[in-house]
């Protein structure tokens, strides 16, 4: 049991943030920064009495967006790694990612992201699995 718990903790705690901020970054700058998406975006909106162009806000969201997610895997890879081979993953960590999975799901229901919702659903399963092994404890 403990060795499952492990398993998926990597799997949703590190290689699916990387995997999914890899991916977003690479389509951030191979399909969203071409001249069409900057000309369809031009518009500009008020931001705290500031005016800013929609592409330059929601450019700076896309790319922070792809680096976090990447960030949120490898501080979970440098927490597995601390871990000694006897210990379940850390609660509190399964818990943090199980919250960031609500907003993930949110996010798919909100904007009507099927993969966002789908994906965070798959997610919740693997991280509730991964809870409760680290709960039960052996």
């Amino acid at each position: 049991m403990k060795k499952l718990a492990r398993i998926l903790f990597l799997i949703v705690g590190s290689v699916f943030p990387i995997l999914v901020g890899a991916l977003h970054t690479k389509v951030h700058f191979a399909e969203l920064v071409i001249p069409k998406v900057q000309s369809d975006l031009s518009g500009t909106l008020q931001i705290m009495g500031d005016t800013i162009v929609y592409y330059n806000c929601w450019g700076l969201m896309s790319l922070m967006m792809g680096i976090s997610f990447i960030v949120i895997g490898l501080l979970n890879i440098s927490t597995f790694i601390r871990l000694s081979k006897d210990d379940y993953p850390p609660v509190m960590s399964i818990v943090a990612m199980m919250i960031y999975l609500t907003a993930v799901i949110y996010v798919g229901v909100t904007f009507q992201a099927d993969q966002q919702f789908y994906g965070g659903i798959f997610g919740m399963v693997l991280s509730t699995i991964c809870l409760f092994l680290s709960l039960k404890k052996d």
